[in-house]
């Protein structure tokens, strides 16, 4: 959980730097005008595997932009250096710093930190030893009525985003209220310091969720994805769901029809 928090501030640093400088940051599109890189990225992303490096030579890493460096042990490092980069580029506070450390053998999440520098955030878990924010061990929410529950979502992959109007219009009749941050990681970790209520965020990679699936797990959470509850593994089909516990079944009764033909 240290190596991961240092990786994190590291990251978290050169991101910062690089927001209070934006009018000389480089943006690049990757695949098209939703899916945006800078130098910022690559910059934070390169602290973060030099912390790893450092600290834990023998690991492999698996990070967003600079894809897999291979390790001989048998933990895997799990890389999104800024979370949220649109948000980030418009100046928006939903972005996050992401490091998770992974067992190679199941996927199941090790250690976990996620950065939300704009909101001066930091959270972390390690597998048996809680979820802890600026210090403190925190929990999720106690919330366990659906109509009063706040959730987060995403759209997904390009194949699932024709289902975000039936997800809404699934959802917004029986809950409280629903956001879109933009940042899965964020979100995520809204989740498991009961800033949020429940997030279902598909179509995600480790990188991207898999921080936050052990920070809701360690703090008391339900996750896994609509097959079934996965805690505290990565779910291989990247569709996360993450609740308080007695929400879990009933919005992945909600959603699950939905996604039956695209996840």
């Amino acid at each position: 959980m240290e190596v991961a928090q240092r990786a994190a501030e590291a990251g978290a640093r050169v991101a910062m730097h690089w927001r209070e400088n934006a009018e000389d940051l480089p943006i690049e599109q990757k695949t098209g005008p939703r899916d945006l890189v800078s130098r910022a990225d690559r910059e934070s992303e390169d602290a973060i595997v030099a912390v790893l490096r450092q600290m834990r030579p023998d690991d492999g890493i698996l990070g967003e932009e600079h894809g897999a460096v291979a390790g001989s042990s048998e933990v895997v490092w799990a890389v999104d250096p800024i979370d949220g980069t649109t948000n980030y580029l418009y100046g928006r506070s939903d972005w996050a710093v992401s490091v998770a450390a992974l067992s190679r053998r199941d996927n199941c999440v090790l250690a976990a930190a996620i950065a939300e520098p704009p909101m001066g955030l930091m959270t972390t878990a390690c597998q048996g030893g809680g979820t802890w924010s600026q210090g403190r061990r925190v929990s999720i929410s106690e919330q366990d009525s659906l109509e009063c529950a706040l959730i987060e979502v995403n759209f997904g992959r390009e194949n699932q985003r024709g289902k975000a109007g039936a997800m809404i219009d699934a959802l917004s009749p029986h809950t409280r209220d629903i956001r879109r941050g933009g940042s899965a990681a964020s979100a995520l970790a809204q989740v498991a310091t009961g800033r949020a209520d429940a997030a279902w965020v598909p179509g995600l990679q480790p990188w991207d969720g898999a921080a936050g699936v052990l920070l809701v797990s360690e703090a008391g959470g339900a996750v896994g994805d609509l097959a079934g509850p996965t805690p505290p593994c990565w779910p291989a089909s990247g569709d996360v769901l993450a609740s308080t516990p007695n929400l879990w079944a009933p919005l992945q009764s909600l959603i699950a029809p939905l996604y039956t033909e695209v996840v």
